[in-house]
């Protein structure tokens, strides 16, 4: 899924490549070593420039707020295509 953003103020796209949501801590026993470790969240993604090609030197000003950011703003894409 491809949507489109901005990085630094700078329009581009995300592309995301890899999406899986976390799963939490299963028991499947009664002791605590009867349990799958839970796993975390993953998202990755490509920044591309506004005509679609990879835009490397954009990707080098993402902050940690920005990953943030897009995670919520592809949640909010991906529940727009499911309704």
């Amino acid at each position: 899924m491809t949507f489109m953003t901005t990085v630094a103020g700078i329009p581009c796209r995300c592309q995301v490549t890899l999406y899986s949501p976390g799963v939490p801590m299963r028991t499947t026993g009664f002791g605590f070593g009867d349990a799958d470790p839970p796993e975390p969240e993953e998202f990755e993604f490509d920044i591309l420039d506004r005509r679609g090609f990879p835009a490397a030197w954009l990707e080098r000003k993402l902050t940690d707020d920005d990953y943030d950011r897009l995670l919520e703003e592809y949640r909010r894409e991906r529940g727009a295509w499911a309704a």
